[in-house]
């Protein structure tokens, strides 16, 4: 996947979404510092590993999301599921096997409940 793919319509899609979740990972809230290319802002990355929905059903708790995240415009989110299952993290929708990238164009807040992250919620605050 492009890297630099900012994946629009799946946020406006989970926007409208009633339930959301979360998932957990052995990489906890990895943050990816370095630009995705000269010029570019920070990017925070996260990855689901293969096996997580399995270890979630074994009742293993998994904390991956933090309860907040500060981001500024120009900045970006990317979550890499390399599990065979989707997950609902905040406010995004993550297929199986997919990658979402999200570059936040505007200030604004983002959320969504996260039952197995830090504090049982996933907040974005974009500012400027």
């Amino acid at each position: 996947m492009n890297r630099r793919a900012i994946i629009f319509t799946v946020l406006l899609a989970t926007l409208a979404l009633t339930t959301v979740g979360c998932f957990g990972s052995e990489r906890e809230g990895k943050i990816e510092t370095s630009p995705l290319s000269p010029g570019d802002e920070t990017t925070y990355e996260y990855v689901v590993p293969f096996g997580t929905g399995n270890r979630l059903d074994g009742g293993e708790v998994i904390e991956l999301m933090p309860s907040e995240l500060d981001v500024k415009v120009g900045e970006s989110i990317r979550i890499v599921n390399d599990d065979t299952r989707d997950y609902m993290i905040g406010p995004f929708f993550v297929t199986a096997g997919q990658t979402l990238a999200m570059r936040f164009t505007h200030p604004g807040v983002l959320e969504g409940v996260c039952v197995v992250g830090s504090g049982g919620r996933f907040v974005i605050n974009v500012t400027e």
